[in-house]
């Protein structure tokens, strides 16, 4: 799978993003192991460390570049050597895509079926989307970023990557034939203008299409936003094949120049993945692309003949990462999903043991799948592959993993649809109910004025103040509305999926201006994003100090133990409810911690006798709450 590229076959051999192509001395490609290497780091250190490394998923454009880069430059060399070919192309892609990620999605799934069963309901159409190359479309019709990616509900949920890498290599040939058409026609500048404007095209799609508090899956999964930096690459590499390196002299000032530039876009790099959190609207504003851009500069240093960049990045250890990428790429999630649902960090105490532990395992399927892939790819005997990687342990694991791909058939065939139509199940209510609390929300307001009109003077301050409640909230709370109105008569619902917090203040202003905002708020938000911090806290305290120290807000706090926000947003809203004596937290976390058996699949949204509990224990809360405070009076 990683061979080394000869003069004569080195463009016929390019397989997307994980085989650097070589020619002459004068022609080969320099630095581009090395620049994988820097981003299959980033991208495995997102996944393993995502509080630390928040950036870390910028790799993905890196390996996007590349991709373009590559396949355009070899495509072009192999047409002006006559030898390109439309079947050789796919036939190309299939055997070098196809066999590591057959092998990995019937091992997960032959090892899941042992120890994590449960997850492998509903995933049959999951696996139809990887293996026909439209899973990122798939995840965006999931709505993956609230169902999947919050709850953490597949082992391949990083595969929305190869399903835009395997839809370009459908489109790159039409292009690359239209470029070819246009450089016989008008001349190479005007072909290679044609890519690069639909490049520039391209990548103003995100930007444009970014709302700010909206969920961004579309845009961080959509082919139609992310191609940008595929065409690029292939812009930069056309130019390339069209524009060989020649050995020479150059000027120290100028190696000096470009060695500083490549230093600072590393800095800036290394800055990147720790610090771009993919919620920041900068991402999505023009953040990705810049990085992007940097990255093709970057690529351009380190081919660049004159430099000594390409050589020293392409260093043993990164150029090894880069030469394996799509294996480490393929195996990480599964691996690291499988160490996270099994609670194995707590078994085994120790951190530092723990990730060397996910680190080895990863390291050893990518080398024994790496191998298989050359084996099949390859005319030579079993005997040869068995030498590859030491005989005992390529006998051992390809029995062991051979009986588990047998196993994944076996798991896919017999897998529920369980998981699907609860999911279908959820979505359907929260539109049902989305739908219904419009009309009642009308009816409600209607019966509220009819009974202010009849409340007697003495009635209990307590049920005067739970009689109308604003309520703000996410799908939690909107999965409950129609209890939730039964518990809270007359209450105003204002509830969303995949509401942010930034979202609240609008809902309030908006129910200010139609005199539905009383003197008793119910705010359940903080589901789907982090509270506080330097970026969050000022949209959350905007809430509270526009509702008034007059207000008496009651804030649900959060369940969900894949969410990284929870603890850090519960520990928040305690603090504020000491620093706002009208705040009052209701510990839906304490009770339902206790009675997992009250949520639906997803862990997070309460079932039947859930939505009861969750209901009960917002009245029970407020009555409490108010009967103090007019005690107290």
């Amino acid at each position: 799978m990683h061979r080394k590229f000869c003069s004569t076959d080195s463009h016929q051999d390019f397989n997307l993003f994980f085989k650097t192509g070589l020619d002459s001395s004068s022609q080969r490609l320099l630095g581009l192991d090395g620049l994988k290497g820097i981003a299959i780091i980033g991208v495995t250190l997102f996944h393993m460390f995502p509080d630390t490394i928040q950036g870390g998923y910028l790799g993905v454009s890196l390996f996007f570049l590349i991709t373009g880069y590559l396949l355009a430059y070899t495509n072009e060399k192999a047409w002006n050597q006559h030898r390109y070919a439309l079947g050789k192309y796919f036939l190309k892609r299939f055997q070098r895509i196809y066999p590591p990620l057959i092998a990995m999605v019937l091992i997960t799934i032959g090892v899941y079926s042992f120890l994590l069963p449960e997850s492998l309901g509903g995933i049959r159409p999951e696996i139809m989307s990887i293996f026909l190359g439209y899973n990122n479309w798939w995840q965006i019709h999931q709505n993956a970023d609230y169902f999947a990616r919050l709850t953490n509900a597949s082992p391949f949920t990083h595969l929305w990557f190869m399903g835009i890498e395997m839809q370009y290599f459908i489109i790159w040939p039409i292009l690359f034939l239209l470029y070819r058409l246009f450089y016989q026609r008008v001349g190479m500048k005007f072909a290679l203008g044609f890519i690069g404007i639909i490049a520039i095209a391209a990548s103003i799609l995100m930007p444009y299409l970014y709302v700010p508090e909206q969920d961004v899956t579309p845009l961080y999964y959509g082919t139609d936003t992310r191609i940008y930096a595929l065409l690029f690459g292939a812009f930069l590499g056309l130019l390339r094949a069209n524009r060989p390196h020649k050995a020479g002299y150059t000027s120290l000032l100028k190696q000096l120049i470009g060695v500083g530039c490549f230093s600072i876009l590393t800095i800036a790099t290394i800055i990147g993945y720790i610090l771009l959190d993919g919620q920041n609207p900068l991402v999505y504003q023009g953040g990705m692309l810049a990085a992007t851009v940097g990255f093709g500069i970057m690529l351009l240093l380190t081919d660049n003949h004159s430099l000594p960049l390409g050589r020293l990045v392409d260093n043993p250890i990164l150029g090894w990462l880069g030469k394996h990428c799509y294996g480490i790429f393929l195996w990480q999630y599964p691996v690291l999903f499988l160490f996270q649902k099994m609670h194995w960090h707590e078994q085994l105490g120790n951190g530092i043991l723990y990730n060397t532990l996910i680190i080895a395992i990863i390291l050893l399927l990518t080398i024994w799948t790496d191998a298989l892939t050359n084996y099949l790819n390859s005319l030579g005997s079993f005997y040869n592959f068995l030498n590859t990687i030491k005989k005992p342990l390529a006998v051992s694991i390809t029995i062991v993993s051979c009986v588990f791909m047998s196993l994944g058939v076996f798991g896919i065939v017999k897998a529920s649809d369980h998981k699907v139509n609860d999911t279908a199940e959820l979505q359907k209510t929260l539109a049902a109910n989305a739908a219904m609390i419009q009309e009642e929300n009308r009816q409600a307001e209607l019966r509220l004025q009819q009974e202010q009109q009849k409340r007697e003077q003495t009635k209990a301050l307590v049920q005067q103040s739970l009689n109308g409640v604003a309520c703000i909230g996410d799908s939690v709370m909107l999965g409950s509305a129609g209890t939730l109105r039964k518990t809270l008569p007359n209450a105003y619902i204002d509830a969303k999926v995949s509401r942010y917090v930034g979202g609240g203040l609008e809902v309030a202003k908006k129910m200010q201006g139609e005199g539905r905002l009383g003197k008793v708020v119910l705010i359940g938000l903080g589901t789907n994003g982090p509270i506080s911090g330097p970026r969050y806290e000022k949209g959350t305290l905007d809430l509270i100090n526009y509702l008034g120290t007059d207000c008496e807000i009651f804030w649900i706090n959060v369940y969900g133990p894949d969410l990284k926000w929870q603890n850090s947003n519960n520990e928040y809203l305690q603090k504020l409810a000491q620093e706002h004596k009208n705040i009052t937290i209701i510990d839906w976390y304490s009770l339902v911690s206790k009675h997992k058996e009250w949520l639906t699949g997803d862990g997070i949204h309460p079932n039947t006798q859930g939505i009861k509990e969750y209901t009960k224990l917002i009245r029970e809360t407020m009555e409490k709450r108010l009967a103090e405070k007019q005690h107290n009076v």
